[in-house]
């Protein structure tokens, strides 16, 4: 089976904009959308973790997608919306521009990313999907707390 079908597959698509770029999580692995809500700092936290967020008495990292991809960050302050995603066992929240709409986007449809995304967002992307205009981009879920960022720190 090819490995885009196993990582993404056919199912509705949750896309967002971050940076100028479109890309999509499945619906499945979201939890909730949320607007721009109050975090907690966190004292000599990694750069990308912005904050704790507490919903609903559960406590959860925020990650600023922008930081963590290695996009510029923000010129303006607008307002940012905060996706809840389920990764494994826990809870992380996603800190990004703009979230657009649910897509269906078949399985056939997936590719492998192009040779010519950039070293530091191969980890990142599992897959582009071609639609209309525009490229969503795959986001690997898996990639984002950076778990497998430490382990690899305790290799070296």
């Amino acid at each position: 089976m090819n490995a885009i079908v196993e990582s993404g597959g056919s199912g509705k698509w949750l896309t967002f904009w971050l940076a100028g770029e479109m890309f999509g999580v499945r619906v499945e692995d979201i939890q909730e959308v949320l607007m721009q809500q109050p975090l907690t700092p966190v004292p000599l936290a990694a750069d990308h973790i912005v904050g704790l967020l507490n919903l609903r008495g559960q406590i959860m990292q925020a990650i600023n997608l922008r930081r963590r991809l290695h996009f510029p960050l923000r010129e303006d302050d607008g307002p940012s919306s905060l996706m809840v995603i389920k990764q494994q066992e826990h809870f992380i929240s996603l800190v990004v521009d703009d979230i657009g709409d649910v897509l269906e986007l078949p399985a056939e449809s997936w590719r492998l990313p192009p040779d010519t995304l950039a070293s530091q967002h191969r980890s990142f992307v599992f897959g582009i999907c071609p639609i209309d205009d525009h490229v969503v981009l795959g986001l690997r879920v898996d990639s984002l707390s950076g778990e497998s960022d430490r382990a690899a720190q305790k290799e070296s």
